[in-house]
């Protein structure tokens, strides 16, 4: 990179300040993670939008890094192109630390000090995490990520405030993640299989993003995301097991795609990039989709509903307009990048839909 692309990416992207860190600690922004040093204090060039960071304190005498802990951050202009956390020794864990306006200006202009203390931004990686990332929202991850996260971090004032924020030995909800609560089916099937209200949940689809996502469809999307994002780089899997439920819902939907093509052609194109980082043998969740049975694999089996679904409206001529041929082209696609990847067949009819043959006796 010249010099003066590295310095109008300085002054253009944000920094995010990361005070009192452990030693040897593993610190990571969106697709990249370190091993950090003595004088890591930060991460700077960071692209506007949405990101990911995580991290794992090392044990000194094992040098066991123990499980990874994360947050989101927003990049915005602008009075949020710099953010400042600080380790808490008593918590263990980071916290972001109040800023007021003086004080963001301060360290704003103390920019140019810390450079050389500041690790780069992996924009090598960028791309892939705006691949895994673009239907993130902050005020949609607030309504999700644990109500403690939204706490900010300033100076006890006395020693009583101090012994306040010492943390309870006992479980509290605030720290837990308020995933959308989803009806888990255990039985998937494909084609005329099951009743109409037992096939279509679209009306349940349709309740969730009205109650929880201010009639914002999308809103499902960025859960979803953020549900992958969290097992995926945040090493949590709770995060899989939502994002199975919501993957399994917006499958197993008769309306929903007649009434909301284009939601489901980004769904299709976000689960393409979801399920290619799981196509890399280094990855160690692959084994989560491949299955020796594919009929087993509820991944798959929730995409052959979908595919037989949209199938079965397009043949009977029910699905008219560029959008719906847009749709049908990106199911063909998928189904051949998941035959590519995965060895996953869509076309075979069902074995639980296929006739009895039975063989007479010539006698």
């Amino acid at each position: 990179m010249n010099p003066d692309t590295a310095r109008q990416l300085f002054e253009s992207g944000g920094i995010l300040l990361v005070l009192d860190a452990p030693k040897d600690m593993e610190f990571g922004i969106d697709m990249y993670s370190w091993q950090i040093g003595p004088n890591f204090h930060g991460i700077k060039m960071i692209p506007p939008g949405i990101h990911h960071c995580y991290y794992s304190e090392r044990d000194l005498l094992t040098k066991e890094l123990s499980n990874r802990q994360s947050f989101f951050i927003e990049i915005k202009q602008p009075n949020q192109m710099l953010i400042l956390i600080r380790w808490s020794s008593t918590e263990n864990l980071f916290q972001r630390q109040q800023l007021t306006s003086e004080e963001y200006e301060i360290r704003r202009n103390q920019r140019y000090e810390f450079d050389h203390l500041l690790g780069q931004y992996p924009l090598d990686t960028y791309r892939q995490w705006l691949s895994l990332s673009n239907h993130l929202r902050y005020d949609f991850i607030e309504k999700i990520l644990p109500l403690n996260v939204n706490e900010e971090y300033s100076i006890p004032k006395n020693l009583s405030e101090a012994e306040s924020r010492l943390p309870q030995m006992t479980l509290n909800p605030q720290f837990a993640l308020r995933f959308t609560i989803i009806e888990k089916k255990t039985n998937l099937y494909s084609g005329s299989d099951l009743t109409q209200s037992k096939l279509d949940r679209t009306n349940e689809l349709e309740k969730i993003f009205n109650d929880r996502f201010d009639s914002n469809i999308y809103g499902i999307l960025c859960e979803l995301q953020l549900s992958f994002i969290i097992f995926f780089l945040g090493h949590l899997y709770d995060g899989f097991e939502q994002w199975k439920c919501l993957f399994q819902l917006i499958c197993s939907c008769q309306k929903a795609f007649c009434r909301w093509p284009m939601f489901y052609i980004d769904f299709l194109q976000m689960i393409y990039f979801q399920l290619k980082y799981f196509s890399n043998d280094s990855i160690s969740g692959e084994h989560l989709f491949v299955n020796i049975d594919q009929q087993e694999n509820s991944i798959y089996k929730s995409l052959e509903n979908l595919f037989a679904n949209i199938s079965a409206f397009n043949d009977n001529q029910q699905m008219e307009g560029n959008d719906f041929e847009k749709l049908i082209e990106r199911c063909e696609k998928m189904k051949q990048f998941l035959n590519e990847t995965y060895k996953w067949t869509f076309d075979d009819e069902p074995e639980d839909e296929k006739p009895i043959i039975v063989e007479l006796d010539n006698q």
